[in-house]
């Protein structure tokens, strides 16, 4: 006897910071679609441009509000965000009022949210996706930081946890503790590369540099990152995370890639001796599916990257994703 699942009409709408919470959707997605249901997209910037290549055969909203988040080019980053914050709560009000006319118009019966806090109606089921319930933040922000956090979760009817329930987890403290909300469900982490029957890569390279984030931080840390590979002068492959500009080119024996797709992402990441990444969360659901170990660069200033690299170096409870100095002295990119 097969189960009849109900045709939905559903809006997949991942935040645009970096490309991690485009990538984490991909399962979700995925399983949506084999479930027979409508699914249209909405993201802005860099993660729309990339979705749309990934999904081609989906309709994708541009015209959703931008948080349009960027990092300082020097100073504060808790200041930095403290003087945004007034503009982000205004973008939030602005994507809110967008999903109810977006409702209406499309006829939409359910809603993923990938990190955005608007996107919640009162006659729609929506779900929000978010390892941020207890944001790191200077101690006198956190707690009123964290109140904000979940008046907004509060709104949805589900918030979807990515990470394991217990103490085996990736995200220690951002994602567990004692006032977890009361729609808060722990799914496991999302990894497009999750299950995936990984191939030898056709070239293995020394070193693979993962560059991520939002800009001016992303340029900045591929400029260190190749200064640095040029003075090792070790075969290298630093991956841009810019699908958009579609180059390819080689300087001395680092070759700078725009993009790659998933199978060879994957099997160059999973063959290659050492990777050097930002920690951001989705960045760190990836190496785990592959058990790659990684040299973790945080963005200088990112308070959760900092604390993801030192709880993956020091009490990490899921050996296949490690801080890479652990076992190697190696040189730190600060």
């Amino acid at each position: 006897m097969s189960i009849v699942i109900e045709q939905k009409n559903i809006l997949v709408a991942p935040l645009d910071w970096g490309l991690g919470h485009a990538t984490r959707c991909v399962p979700l997605i995925k399983r949506l679609l084999a479930e027979g249901h409508r699914v249209q997209l909405a993201s802005n910037g860099r993660s729309a441009r990339w979705l749309a290549d990934y999904f081609p055969q989906l309709t994708l909203h541009t015209d959703i509000p931008d948080y349009a988040i960027t990092y300082p080019k020097s100073g504060s980053m808790p200041w930095h965000f403290l003087m945004e914050a007034p503009r982000l709560l205004r973008v939030i009000q602005d994507e809110h009022a967008w999903l109810d006319r977006f409702v209406e118009v499309h006829t939409i019966d359910e809603v993923y949210s990938d990190n955005r806090y608007g996107l919640h109606h009162k006659r729609v089921k929506c779900t929000i996706i978010t390892h941020q319930l207890f944001i790191r933040a200077p101690w006198y922000a956190r707690a009123a930081l964290h109140r904000l956090t979940l008046s907004f979760i509060n709104k949805f009817s589900q918030c979807l946890i990515p990470d394991y329930a217990g103490e085996k987890n990736l995200s220690g403290a951002l994602s567990h503790g004692a006032s977890l909300p009361p729609n808060a469900e722990y799914i496991g982490p999302q990894s497009r590369f999750a299950g995936m029957d990984v191939e030898p890569a056709s070239m293995v390279y020394e070193v693979v540099a993962l560059i991520s984030g939002p800009e001016p931080a992303r340029s900045q840390f591929q400029h260190e990152v190749i200064k640095r590979l040029h003075a090792e002068k070790k075969s290298a492959l630093v991956i841009c995370g810019t699908p958009e500009q579609h180059h390819d080119r080689t300087e001395g024996k680092v070759r700078i890639l725009s993009h790659l797709t998933d199978s060879e992402m994957a099997a160059t990441l999973k063959f290659s001796h050492h990777i050097i990444c930002r920690p951001g969360y989705s960045t760190i659901m990836d190496l785990h599916a592959l058990g790659c170990r990684a040299e973790l660069v945080p963005t200088p200033g990112q308070t959760e990257q900092e604390y993801l690299r030192e709880v993956l170096s020091t009490d990490y409870k899921i050996p296949v994703v490690q801080n890479f100095f652990q076992s190697r002295k190696r040189q730190t990119i600060r």
